[in-house]
This record gives structure tokens, sequence and C-alpha cells, in this order.
């Protein structure tokens, strides 16, 4: 295989990681619902925040690696 062919292969590749990405973003995102209007106890109000926060660094690191691609990609 010619070096041009595995260059085309590399940027499938990227693409491909872009679009699972944006689906696992999309996915992530609408998990991020607000909690219900019941007030609760306290332990469920933290386990709430402390999965937010394991989704909301998810988020922050596949945002980071969509830019990262993207500027490979020139789609700056």
């Amino acid at each position: 295989m010619n070096q041009s062919s595995m260059g085309g292969r590399d940027e499938d590749d990227r693409r491909t990681r872009l679009r699972d990405i944006d689906e696992s973003l999309d996915r992530l995102r609408a998990d991020l619902t607000p909690p219900s209007g019941d007030a609760g106890d306290n332990v469920d109000s933290g386990q709430y925040l402390a999965a937010r926060e394991e989704l909301e660094g998810q988020i922050e690191l596949l945002e980071y690696e969509r830019e990262r691609l993207r500027v490979e990609l020139g789609e700056d």
C-alpha cells in the first residue's frame, strides 16, 4: 500500500471517529437531564451530582478529541 492510500485510510478513520464522537456526545447530553422536581434526600442529590459530574467530564474529553480531529482534518 502506498503512502497516499494510507493517508486516505487515516483520514477515513478520523472521520469515522468524529462521527462516533458526535453520536456519543448526543447520547451523553441527553443523559444530562435536570433532576426531578421531587426534593428527594441528600443521598439522591449527592448521587445525582456525582453522576452529572462524571457525564460532564466525559463530554469535555470527547469535545476536546472532536476539536483535535477537526483541526487535523482541516475542518476548524
